[in-house]
């Protein structure tokens, strides 16, 4: 296959298993329902997920510079597939935490895979990163939309999504005659090392903690919107919770485009404000039982959270000595797949043993200390930065 072919296969491997990310978030409400499982327990299968990015991250990071780029893809195609197997084969507690870890697997294994192989046919790393965090985006949003259509419509809910994207993913499978860009060599493949630089610390801080809230605010309405469309807007549709989804993810897709043209520092900053804004509308949303109030939430909120994940991954980038980008870059994906979890998980306990609104003030109310924390961190820290005398000043 032509090189000029390798970009949009590449994309489309990315795009359709992170799509394989969100396809069962519209399908929680049916497993919950047959397996009797609480919000708690719902909330730590969807945990399952960034559980198995993490490990991918951590301990495979560095593979596709081992073994090369399309060796890497291949596999993780492959424990794609086999997650949607799993889901299919036994749709049972075990069987979805399983199942669960090795989509998260898999998304680790491709996402280094796929950018850096993105980065060498372009030759533009930056432009590059850009098309990989949109597409992973546009992926996750469309991946919930597909599935809500066809958990609603389609016949046996538990099954005919993850048909339809292993349908999706066998496609993917002509990434095997793309040119490979990195010879193999060999060697043992160490795990990522995290660490932040003593000067990077501050700004780093002011990045993580808005990374951390940005993805627990995607994490929630990716886990947990059925809950709040059912107590809160007595609203059933399973295409309604692949819509929340989608317009979450979408809108963070389209603002990180919008974040190119904003410098890392005020990008932080407008994307920590739209988040509060858009948490705002959720709240309002299910005050007065408003879907269409609840969705622009979650697209204003979507939008601050791809801004700000966007511009802090440009700000660590920055901050990096160049033989330590790698560290600062997996520490700051550590902290995004920690708020995509922990903040989840939280608010299931709160569901559990309280209201829905109590849950979601608390959440609302913690994130927004959060972003709060990062504007601050981030504007002293410019602050600073300007009043500065240059080098060589007397």
């Amino acid at each position: 296959m032509a090189s000029r072919a390798a970009v949009p296969v590449v994309t489309y491997v990315l795009f359709v298993v992170m799509a394989g990310g969100t396809v069962p978030t519209p399908v929680y409400a049916v497993y919950a329902q047959r397996l009797a499982l609480s919000p708690p327990v719902v909330a730590l299968v969807f945990a399952a997920y960034a559980v198995g990015i993490l490990v991918s991250l951590l301990l495979f990071g560095g593979l596709s510079d081992q073994i090369g780029r399309r060796a890497t893809l291949v596999p993780a195609l492959g424990v794609a597939v086999v997650s949607s197997v799993v889901f299919l084969a036994f749709p049972t507690l075990p069987g979805l935490f399983a199942a669960r870890v090795l989509s998260g697997v898999s998304v680790g294994l491709t996402t280094g895979a796929a950018t850096a192989y993105l980065g060498e046919l372009h030759r533009d790393r930056p432009r590059a990163a850009l098309i990989s965090s949109v597409t992973n985006m546009a992926g996750l949003g469309c991946g919930s939309l597909l599935s809500g259509l066809l958990v609603e419509y389609a016949p046996s809910p538990t099954v005919v999504p993850y048909a339809a994207l292993i349908a999706l993913l066998l496609p993917g499978l002509a990434v095997v005659s793309l040119p490979e860009p990195v010879p193999p060599r060999g060697g043992r493949v160490r795990p990522q090392r995290l660490s932040v630089p003593t000067a990077a610390r501050p700004m780093f801080t002011a990045a993580a903690v808005a990374v951390f809230a940005s993805f627990a605010l995607l994490g929630l309405l990716a886990s947990l919107a059925g809950n709040f469309l059912v107590q809160g807007l007595h609203d059933h549709s399973h295409l309604a919770v692949g819509l929340v989804a989608f317009s979450a993810f979408a809108s963070a897709g389209a603002a990180q485009l919008l974040a190119v043209r904003l410098g890392p520092r005020t990008g932080l900053t407008v994307g920590m404000a739209a988040v509060p804004l858009g948490l705002a509308l959720l709240l309002a949303g299910l005050s007065a039982a408003s879907l269409p109030l609840f969705l622009c939430g979650s697209v204003l909120g979507g939008a601050g959270a791809g801004t700000s994940f966007r511009s802090g991954l440009a700000s660590v980038a920055a901050l990096a000595p160049p033989d330590r980008v790698s560290e600062l870059v997996s520490s700051y994906f550590v902290a995004a797949y920690l708020g995509l979890t922990l903040p989840v998980v939280g608010v299931a306990v709160l569901l559990a043993h309280g209201t829905l609104m109590t849950a979601a003030g608390v959440f609302a109310g913690v994130v927004t200390a959060l972003c709060v924390a990062s504007v601050t961190v981030t504007v002293t820290r410019t602050v600073a930065a300007s009043s500065r005398p240059p080098v060589g000043t007397p």
